[in-house]
């Protein structure tokens, strides 16, 4: 609980100080880990590992039955992160299980102090033969004065599913913030049966507003996303997915190759970036709702 108090004082603080210019006090870093494991008992999926330290929990909402996959929803305690924390998650789906991971809120990236390191969160994923994995956290919030370094590691098995999902919003447009100075490093790679198959990796430094604006970059974007389906469906979900995005309110591209499907997003605000995710997901998973923390 005091935890959650301190993430308000973080961001009354931050937008104290983007008004007067004052020196923040120093504050405490955050160091959170997670390791999840999913495990095949008969027919149902279980939580079979849930280690937990530091700002990051995860809850299982109550499911209709046992045959319904269940879905982990991660928790930060703190609201956000701000320079020098450090958050390492790690999620495996056992052989033959299905299970979805996804956040309770969207993340928040908080101004860095001077003489403070890049917040740095990293996740790593493993989907063993067999298995349905889906990981969609909901988006990453970028603020003024951020630093952070985001890398997320996926290690599939052969035979598998998997469907994710990393989304930015790169300053809240309804509250009329941009990102005039910030930086970001985010990495994505997948590996399939030790073999790398996708790789992406996004860096923006110094006024990314500005950035953003150019035609070839962004072209005025402020939220984006990536999309990546795994698994033996994807030639076939390549049209779905095409005719899903053709009411998308942003831009969008998707392609499909050597048993992956990627789409891109990018859109003026949170709002629309949100709804062409919802598109997109929706077609991948054949009309199944979002989780239930999506939709709150």
């Amino acid at each position: 609980m005091h935890r959650a108090v301190y993430s308000d004082h973080r961001e009354l603080r931050a937008t104290i100080n983007r008004s007067t210019h004052a020196a923040l006090p120093q504050e405490t870093p955050l160091s959170g880990q997670l390791d999840l494991a999913f495990a095949r008992r008969g027919a149902a999926t279980h939580l079979a590992r849930s280690f937990q330290s530091g700002g990051l929990r995860v809850r299982l909402p109550r499911r209709e039955s046992e045959a319904e996959a269940p879905c982990a929803v991660l928790i930060n305690t703190a609201g956000g992160v701000v320079g020098g924390d450090r958050l390492a998650q790690s999620l495996a789906w056992g052989a033959g299980t299905r299970a979805t991971a996804t956040t309770q809120a969207a993340e928040k990236v908080y101004r860095v102090l001077a003489g403070r390191a890049p917040a740095q969160i990293a996740t790593r994923i493993d989907v063993a033969e067999g298995a349905h994995a889906e990981w969609l956290p909901q988006e990453t919030i970028l603020f003024d004065r951020c630093d952070l370094h985001r890398e997320t590691r996926v290690l599939l098995a052969e035979n598998v599913t998997f469907l994710g999902v990393e989304a930015l919003i790169l300053g809240r447009t309804a509250m009329g913030e941009e990102l005039r100075r910030a930086r970001l490093r985010d990495c994505l790679r997948i590996w399939r049966a030790g073999r790398l198959v996708y790789a992406d990796a996004l860096r923006l430094e110094g006024d990314i507003a500005a950035l953003m604006d150019r035609a070839a970059i962004g072209h005025g974007a402020r939220a984006m996303a990536v999309v990546v389906h795994a698994g033996p469906d994807a030639a076939r979900l390549l049209e779905p997915l095409r005719e899903a995005l053709s009411v998308a309110r942003g831009t969008h591209a998707a392609s499909q190759w050597n048993g992956l499907l990627a789409a891109r997003l990018v859109a003026p605000d949170g709002q629309v970036l949100r709804h062409d995710i919802a598109l997109a997901l929706s077609a991948l998973r054949d009309g199944r709702p979002l989780p239930r923390v999506w939709r709150c």
